[in-house]
C-alpha cells in the first residue's frame, strides 16, 4: 500500500513520520479513511464516533494494531549498480514512500520489482517488501529471494544444489531456465516477505 499515491499526502512529511520526527496529522488519517474506504475507529478508543473527531491520534498506535510501515524506495533493483545496499547509502536517502504490511511480517525495506520470471506470483512492477539476510551459514531453501551479483539482480526460488558451493535458482515462469549460481558470486540476498500487487 503506497500512501502518498492514494492520499496525495506529501511524501516528505511521510518520511518524517517514518523516522519519528513528525506526528501524523488529522488530515492524513482523514485521507487514509477516505482513500481506502476503511473505518479506522477500531484502531482507537471504542467511544470515538469517527476518526475525523480524533485530533491527536498517533500513527504508532494506528500501526501497532494490525500493520506496520516499512520504507519504500523507488529504485529498480532488477538492474543497475548495487550501491543502494552499501553501508550508509540508504541512511542518507529519504524513502520515497511508506509501504504498509501486516504487523507479523518481518521486513526491512521495499522496492518495485520488475521482470516476468516469477509471474504470476510476482508481476512486473509489483511492490515487494524484503528482509535483508545477513546470516549465510544456512539457507531456507524453497523460499523466494532477491539475489544480487556484481552484474545481475533476480528474484528466484532458492533451491539446494547437488554441487557444493552452489545454489539452484528457479523461476515460477517455466519459460525461464534454472540457474546454477556459485554462492561466492552472490553479493547480497534479500528474502521476499510480502508482495503488494499492482493493478495494471
Amino acid at each position: 500500500i503506497l500512501i502518498n499515491e492514494k492520499t496525495n499526502y506529501d511524501k516528505g512529511n511521510l518520511s518524517k513520520i517514518l523516522n519519528k520526527k513528525l506526528k501524523p496529522s488529522k488530515s492524513l488519517l482523514d485521507s487514509f479513511e477516505d482513500s481506502y474506504g476503511v473505518d479506522l475507529v477500531s484502531f482507537f478508543d471504542k467511544n470515538v464516533k469517527s476518526v475525523k473527531n480524533v485530533t491527536n491520534a498517533s500513527l504508532t498506535q494506528f500501526d501497532s494494531a494490525y500493520f506496520k510501515s516499512v520504507p519504500f524506495y523507488n529504485i529498480n533493483v532488477s538492474a543497475g549498480d548495487v550501491v543502494f545496499l552499501d553501508d550508509g547509502f540508504l541512511e542518507n536517502r529519504e524513502p520515497d514512500d511508506l509501504m504498509f504490511i501486516p504487523k507479523n511480517i518481518d521486513a526491512d525495506i521495499a522496492f518495485p520489482t520488475y521482470g516476468h520470471s516469477m509471474y504470476p506470483e510476482i508481476s512486473n512492477g509489483d511492490r515487494v517488501a524484503y528482509k535483508v539476510i545477513k546470516d549465510w551459514s544456512f539457507f531456507n531453501y524453497g523460499m523466494k529471494y532477491l539475489i544480487i551479483t556484481a552484474e545481475q539482480r533476480m528474484v528466484k526460488y532458492l533451491k539446494k544444489h547437488e554441487k557444493e558451493g552452489y545454489v539452484l535458482l528457479e523461476s515460477r515462469n517455466k519459460d525461464f531456465e534454472p540457474i546454477d549460481m556459485p554462492i561466492s558470486s552472490i553479493r547480497a540476498i534479500l528474502q521476499v516477505r510480502y508482495i503488494g500487487k499492482i493493478e495494471m
